[in-house]
């Protein structure tokens, strides 16, 4: 089954373009049933980095277009400004995309651990959607195996460093010590929480957790070592901070201008803001203020880029194990379409071996136990040595043309049809 892939990412795409197309855990379940009738089977990963719509289809170009009409939708860019953007990945190339994004080759932090975890929500929510079918979520737990084994392999991941760390490297660079700092974290998520657990060990001081829910902010704080106040009170409550970092699933700025200077009245100290949030949680006004220094996203670029570049080694053989891994995946998919064919060719098979050793050993008196026991051997390596050749040209040409022709060859059954016998254990494909 042909695969493809469509999206933005951070290398091609605005911040602007990239908030346009976030999708948050609370429309995700809405736009993937929208998205199955309209494209078929269908997998959305949406993070602060990327937005991705993958699908399969037998007509790779119809499947293209309808793609790129989803995605400029989702944009507001007419379809020649979305090509000029959006980039797409078909076959092989999609299949090794996804491998490369969930071991983090393809992060702005590479090796990023995250991803992973983010990659096993975006299949979770479309197995409950029921926009999944066997392709696509073979296709990701294959990937997610293949990252355990790159990370292994390589090393890649192995200094844990996130878009979090890098945020607080950022904003060191720009308060100095971070000994004993006053940190307001809005949002509870994992991305923060990374953070905040970060800027803690850097030396920071007093921490403010801000949530919409009272028991799970309190819980958090417990967790963080910290205080705990309700997004109503985030007014009052930036007005005793020197660090704030935002990252919040919300589909709306929440931190204004007006706020901000509300909150600071006539004080000349420095607050340093780091939005980690997809849409951005922060209006990006608040970095005009004096005394205020507000970072995004783009903004970590230039420290991801230096780690990036101690990783080269490491990522070479990560390319390299992918490389072999395109192939195995596409032959594990072969052997899926193609065993219930196989199953029904040994069982087939064996049907005609034991009427034939049956009639055979009628005619034979006096055979001894060990006598018997050869003969069924025997005739169990002659069926394992005449099925080999089919069964070798069904797990490796091409499915639907191998399909057709053994079962049309031996006279099988639709190879659709449920069949109770299992494989027969002592067949020799090699």
């Amino acid at each position: 089954m042909p695969f493809l892939v469509a999206g933005l990412n951070y290398r091609n795409a605005s911040t602007e373009l990239l908030e346009r197309v976030s999708v948050n855990d609370r429309a995700l379940p809405d736009l993937l049933l929208k998205l199955q009738q309209q494209l078929g089977e269908t997998l959305v990963l949406s993070t602060c980095n990327r937005t991705e719509v993958y699908t399969t289809g037998d007509d790779l170009d119809v499947a293209r277009t309808q793609l790129m009409q989803v995605l400029s939708d989702m944009t507001g860019l007419s379809e020649e400004q979305a090509e000029t953007v959006v980039y797409v990945h078909e076959g092989d190339d999609a299949v090794r995309h996804a491998i490369r994004v969930t071991c983090g080759l393809d992060s702005m932090v590479i090796g990023e651990h995250q991803i992973a975890g983010q990659v096993q929500t975006a299949l979770r929510a479309a197995g409950e959607a029921g926009s999944v079918d066997t392709p696509l979520s073979r296709l990701f737990h294959f990937a997610l195996r293949s990252s355990r084994r790159i990370r292994e392999a390589t090393g890649i991941g192995r200094s844990r460093l996130t878009v979090s760390s890098i945020g607080v490297q950022l904003v060191e660079r720009a308060i100095g010590s971070l000994n004993e700092r006053r940190v307001l974290l809005v949002g509870a998520g994992e991305t923060g929480k990374l953070a905040a657990r970060t800027l803690g060990r850097m030396g920071a001081g007093n921490l403010t957790v801000v949530g919409r829910n009272a028991e799970r902010t309190e819980r958090i704080a417990n967790e963080l070592g910290g205080d705990w106040v309700l997004r109503a009170d985030l007014g009052s409550a930036l007005a005793n901070t020197d660090v704030v970092i935002s990252a919040t699933a919300a589909s709306e700025v929440l931190i204004t201008a007006d706020m901000v200077k509300e909150a600071r009245g006539d004080s000349t100290e420095s607050l340093v803001m780091l939005d980690l949030a997809m849409p951005r949680d922060i209006d990006a006004s608040v970095g005009e203020i004096p005394g205020v220094t507000l970072y995004g996203l783009p903004d970590l670029q230039a420290i991801a880029d230096e780690h990036r570049a101690e990783r080269t080694d490491a990522a070479a053989e990560a390319e390299t194990i992918i490389d072999n891994d395109v192939p195995r995946f596409n032959e594990s998919l072969t052997a899926l379409a193609t065993e219930p064919v196989i199953r029904a060719l040994g069982a087939h098979a064996e049907e005609i071996r034991l009427r034939e050793l049956q009639n055979g050993l009628r005619r034979l008196q006096g055979l001894t136990d060990e006598q018997r026991s050869i003969i069924e051997s025997l005739t169990k390596s002659v069926v394992s040595k005449i099925l080999a050749d089919p069964i070798t040209f069904l797990r490796h040409g091409d499915d639907d043309e191998a399909v057709n022709a053994v079962s049309r060859l031996f006279g099988l059954p639709n190879p659709d049809t449920e069949l109770d016998a299992e494989p027969i254990e002592h067949v020799d494909d090699r």
